[in-house]
């Protein structure tokens, strides 16, 4: 970072009493030690299949046990929630910690042809899934006649 910019920052956190980046010195630096998220680690990876039937987004949730995630339908949107916490110990100490909390967040638009009492999820092998099952096609009757031209 520039000279003039790590300045700004510093007046505008002096200006507004806050520290903009709480786990970094101004040299861009960790504080405490601690590995910090990326920008895009609170934001899980989907995969998005789609067949006749079904849409099944597949979103990575390594360490994230089913009990701490939460899936929300609000009228047109999933929202999908995942929170990873390193649980202390009784015994002993961390020589060194690499992750201690995760947190993800990902909303999607739901598609107009699904049926939304029917959206479930499973949880294996650090992916959930989520079914979105699609109002059935309405089959139409095969004929054949000619049509009259007036």
């Amino acid at each position: 970072m520039s000279t003039s910019f790590l300045k700004l920052i510093e007046e505008f956190d002096s200006m507004f009493g806050r520290d903009s980046f709480p786990n970094y010195n101004l040299n861009g630096k960790l504080k405490n030690g601690y590995k910090v998220l990326g920008l895009n680690d609170n934001f899980p990876s989907t995969n998005i299949f789609e067949d006749e039937w079904t849409y099944k987004y597949e979103i990575i949730t390594p360490g994230i046990s089913k009990e701490n995630i939460t899936i929300e339908i609000n009228g047109e949107t999933l929202t999908f929630k995942g929170e990873h916490k390193l649980e202390k110990t009784e015994q002993g100490d961390y020589v060194s910690v690499e992750y201690h909390y995760n947190k993800i967040h990902r909303t999607f638009v739901i598609p107009t042809n699904v049926v939304g009492e029917e959206i479930y999820a499973k949880t294996e092998n650090g992916i959930t899934t989520i079914y979105l099952p699609k109002e059935k096609p309405v089959k139409t009757k095969s004929y054949s006649r000619k049509v009259s031209i007036d």
